[in-house]
């Protein structure tokens, strides 16, 4: 394990340090944050007892880690033998200027001045040279000034938030004052049932009251805060609702929460920091909705009084947005709604615990984990910092007003090319030199390749233009071998930035045609270069079937999907593209390995390219490729509105759902294309239908199909057949109640339908689904 190291001078080795344990601090909890974010979005996190260990685990790990790191060693002791080879060591890796190589200004001291000795000053250094520090496996180099900035920055917001959550923590004071002052005495039922609760779960009984004003239940360390309406609740409800709030006080959440809200204090920029909060936050009130299901049979009791917790919150005028450090049952309204819904389509929630031995393993690898993060060596010096200073390719131009800068590395190591032009600068038509430049203007170049370094800086002067050549940093002549230079060099420029890229393609399509053109863009080494380059002789000539197949190919070759898919949105705007440049059009969009950039050219390929014919499997083939379900939506979408024939373009849409993880995308594309009415066939969207998970989003899809005109016997029949698939009565219900009203009067279809009911567990939906066939029997 690698020391933090700080590299200082002067007098700030103590601010040096603080920025090295910042940064290692910030690396390592970005690292644990990223993990556990991408292992639950890969869905290995299912179970919420796990989940929240993991992100606790993530959200307090690096306070470990940097404490494991920030320990001193022990240094051992060096002996007078390891202590000569050590320096000889040094003193072999440096090499000092010999005493006749320094130039020193003969100055003559004042007659009262000691003039010291410098060698032996020299010698007593080089003898105390420390042994030598080894490397840490990250470093990162940042000028002193800008350390100083970013940690006065982090000061001012860590100080903001932590007001904020010290404000949090007045809030449970005045709560606790109010308990003392205004707190009602519950009935004895209410108390006889938490002790019977509190006794089942083996939870120390806490101090209960009623207290005006309340919205929701809250939870202090060993006090439970009821709003006057709950005594209103039957004793189903108010048993779940207090063992809900038992379940947070067992799992001691009034003590979690509090320290998780301080771990972001140093993160408090950090959106990954926010989101474990948010997270483990959600993470417990779930866990306490299931130990509150499992007390009270079932879990509708609990999602009835969550639901009066939402009602009276949006009833109420002075209801805060955030219990703060307290624990309120039904705090964000868009979690009660996720929580609601678990309840009522899990009718039989466990509660989940991890046994001793795995949660001691699992500590055990975790603390592993930890003590093995990197450590991270900072070197704070002054200067400016390499990513504005170190790129191999430099170029600036400044021209009417507009800056235009290119900032990279170049593919071949070692090579280096500056370029700074500022004011009108015009190259000869052959490109071969500086025909004229404006009063105001300036050129410099500098070009390294090998081992040869060539500066040109060019001015315009009263009879011309004046040249200043170097080679290896020796003035030189401008003579044939420097206009040779040249004439490659400004073609080199083009190149690279793409300037004047308009211009001179029309010189090469007079010169060549666009075999010529072609040819350029091969000698082009920049994904912008080619991309402009591509897009400008679009813009130029219409292209044939052979050029057009030509110039997709090249555009293939682009590696940046963002470059790539503007050279290809281009190529949509020519007249006329043949058939199977269409498909090789959408073959090479298949080869966007970015799912937005690919989503955003399908989605303009959508009004350009028909989707019938040969072009159906190279649309199927590039829309099922995107692995975002959103840009993957996106584009299905476009297609469905857009896409020519519409008929097929609706069918081709629902026919590339398959795959999609997120239900909620799948049933926005299936209402899209509802609301298409070009949907011929109904077997494509039954079969998205019935791959979702979510009984919600299953009855949204079907009810936007039922609403979308009266659904003739066949439509009706598939859709009692998708809602036998259901699982929750509830939404089951909804999805039969929006069929009754408008579906045909066939007796063959009202006994589906009443089997369908039938099969329904709860009675008050199964009861509400068979109301409604009494239109039939009233006409």
């Amino acid at each position: 394990m690698n020391l933090i190291s700080s590299v200082w001078s002067g007098s700030g080795d103590a601010l040096a340090t603080i920025a090295g344990l910042g940064l290692t601090f910030l690396v390592h909890a970005t690292v644990l944050l990223l993990a556990v974010w991408a292992i639950e979005r890969l869905g290995w996190l299912k179970e919420p007892t796990w989940a929240e260990w993991a992100w606790r685990v993530a959200l307090f790990g690096a306070f470990v880690s940097v404490t494991v790191e920030a320990v001193p060693r022990a240094t051992p002791e060096i002996t007078a033998a390891q202590r000569q080879e050590t320096i000889a060591a040094v003193r072999a890796s440096q090499t000092l200027p010999s005493a006749a190589s320094i130039e020193r200004p003969v100055v003559p001291a004042p007659a009262n001045v000691e003039v010291p000795q410098a060698l032996p000053a020299l010698r007593a250094t080089t003898e105390a040279a420390p042994m030598p520090v080894a490397a840490a496996p990250f470093a990162v180099r940042v000028p002193d000034a800008l350390i100083v900035a970013l940690l006065l920055l982090w000061a001012l917001g860590a100080a903001i938030f932590s007001l904020r959550v010290l404000r949090q923590s007045r809030g449970v004071l005045r709560l606790r004052e109010r308990l003392v002052h205004e707190g009602e005495t519950p009935g004895a039922e209410m108390h006889d049932a938490l002790r019977t609760l509190a006794r089942e779960m083996t939870v120390r009984e806490p101090v209960m009251c009623i207290l005006p004003g309340l919205a929701s239940p809250l939870v202090l360390p060993g006090a439970i805060l009821l709003p006057p309406w709950v005594e209103g609740l039957d004793a189903r409800q108010r048993r779940a609702m207090l063992a809900h709030e038992l379940a947070h006080l067992r799992r001691r959440d009034p003590l979690w929460r509090p320290l998780q809200r301080l771990a972001c204090v140093p993160l408090f920029f950090h959106p990954l920091a926010w989101l474990a909060m948010r997270r483990l936050e959600s993470l417990a009130e779930t866990l306490c909705d299931r130990a509150a299901a499992e007390r009270s049979g079932g879990g509708r009791p609990l999602a009835e009084c969550l639901a009066e917790c939402l009602a009276r919150a949006a009833a109420s005028t002075h209801a805060p947005r955030s219990a703060g450090w307290a624990l309120a049952m039904a705090e964000h309204d868009a979690g009660i709604v996720s929580r609601v819904k678990d309840l009522l389509e899990t009718p039989h929630m466990k509660m989940s615990s991890i046994p001793a031995r795995w949660r001691w393993t699992a500590a055990g690898l975790a603390l592993l984990a930890l003590i093995a993060l990197p450590g991270v060596l900072v070197i704070a010096r002054p200067g400016p910092l390499p990513a504005f200073g170190n790129h191999d390719l430099s170029v600036t131009i400044r021209r009417d007003g507009d800056t235009y800068t290119v900032r990279s590395d170049l593919p071949e190591a070692g090579e280096r090319f500056r370029l700074r032009m500022d004011g009108d600068v015009d190259f000869t038509a052959r490109e071969d030199d500086i025909a004229r430049m404006a009063p105001d203007a300036s050129f410099t170049l500098l070009q390294r390749r090998g081992d040869i370094t060539r500066e040109l800086t060019v001015a315009p002067a009263a009879n011309g233009l004046k040249r200043d050549y170097r080679v290896n940093g020796a003035a030189h002549a401008f003579d044939a071998d420097a206009k040779a230079w040249l004439a490659t060099a400004i073609p080199e420029i083009h190149r690279l930035t793409g300037i004047d890229a308009e211009a001179r393609i029309q010189r090469l399509l007079a010169n060549g045609g666009v075999p010529r053109v072609l040819g350029e863009i091969a000698l082009i080494r920049t994904d912008y270069g080619r991309a402009t380059y591509l897009a400008k002789l679009s813009g130029a000539v219409a292209l044939g079937d052979a050029d057009m197949a030509a110039v997709i190919a090249v555009a293939t070759k682009i590696d940046s999907d963002h470059e790539k898919r503007r050279a290809m949105l281009a190529l949509l705007d020519q007249a006329r593209i043949a058939p199977a440049n269409q498909a090789a059009l959408l073959a090479a969009a298949n080869g966007i390995a970015s799912d937005f950039e690919r989503a955003e050219w399908l989605s303009a390929a959508a009004e350009k390219l028909p989707v019938d014919g040969d072009n159906a499997a190279a649309w199927r083939t590039a829309l099922i490729g995107s692995g975002s379900d959103f840009e993957r939506r996106r584009a299905l979408q476009a297609l469905i509105e857009h896409g020519q024939p519409r008929t097929a373009a609706v069918a081709l849409a629902l026919g590339s759902m398959h795959g999609m993880a997120s239900d909620f995308e799948a049933r926005a594309v299936l209402v899209s294309a509802v609301k298409s009415t070009a949907m011929r066939s109904d077997a494509d969207y039954f079969a998205a239908v019935d791959a979702m998970a979510s009984d919600f989003e299953r009855r949204e899809a079907l009810i936007a199909l039922i609403g979308a005109g009266a659904p003739d016997a066949a439509r009706s029949g598939a859709v009692i057949d998708s809602v036998a698939k259901m699982a929750s009565d509830f939404e089951r219900g909804e999805v039969l109640e929006a069929l009754a009203r408008v579906m045909p009067n066939d007796p063959a279809l009202i006994e589906r339908y009443r089997a369908a009911t039938r099969a329904m567990a709860s009675q008050h939906e199964r009861g509400e689904a068979e109301q409604a066939l009494d239109r039939f029997y009233r006409s």
